[in-house]
């Protein structure tokens, strides 16, 4: 299915396998899904991307860092790192995805940036902490964030809060712990 191809192992502390191969047209797309499921990239815990048209398409798995459990419904907090990869078209990614996945470095802020094109690392947002507000998908340091500029009374602060990121506007039941966190970042003020 290639015109060219090579296999070689590849890591130092743990064992890898790097897979190479080029053709003069695009993967076919049973080939590629063969190759993903030889590399277990055909579960539910991989990120994906595909453009038949543009011939690319790329997958990626993370891992928990302590071992090598997948992601699902039951898994644990804690910082996870790129298990494997597989590029298809535009392959210069390899360029930052490799050393990820060589040093075994954390990826998980990376989310779906894994599955960028290019040479160059996508910057990484910053960490969002865990999540207060489902409705509307806010974070714990968005909100320490907003706080620590906003000063006033709790009703004021909350409705700034709801005003600026939308937080307990929808259902509710974020509210009472977003009280908590205004009461936890008061600052007192001067007599």
């Amino acid at each position: 299915a290639f015109a060219f191809a090579s296999c070689v192992p590849f890591g130092s502390s743990r064992g890898g396998l790097l897979f190479r191969a080029a053709g003069y047209e695009a993967g076919d797309a049973r080939v590629l899904a063969a190759i993903e499921a030889l590399l277990e990239l055909d579960g539910p815990d991989v990120l994906r991307y595909a453009d038949a048209r543009r011939g690319q398409r790329r997958a990626a798995r993370l891992a928990h860092a302590a071992g090598a459990q997948r992601l699902g419904a039951s898994h644990l907090a804690g910082e996870r790192r790129l298990d494997a990869f597989l590029l298809a078209g535009d392959t210069e990614a390899e360029r930052w995805l490799r050393p990820l996945l060589e040093g075994e470095l954390p990826a998980q802020a990376y989310g779906r940036l894994l599955l960028a094109p290019g040479a160059r690392a996508p910057a990484t947002p910053p960490p969002r902490g865990r999540q207060v507000c489902s409705c509307h998908d806010v974070g714990l340091e968005a909100i320490r964030g907003h706080l620590a500029a906003t000063a006033g009374s709790e009703d004021a602060r909350l409705a700034s809060l709801q005003a600026a990121l939308k937080c307990g506007t929808q259902c509710g039941s974020c509210v009472p712990e977003l009280r908590a966190l205004i009461r936890a970042s008061s600052v007192p003020e001067p007599a």
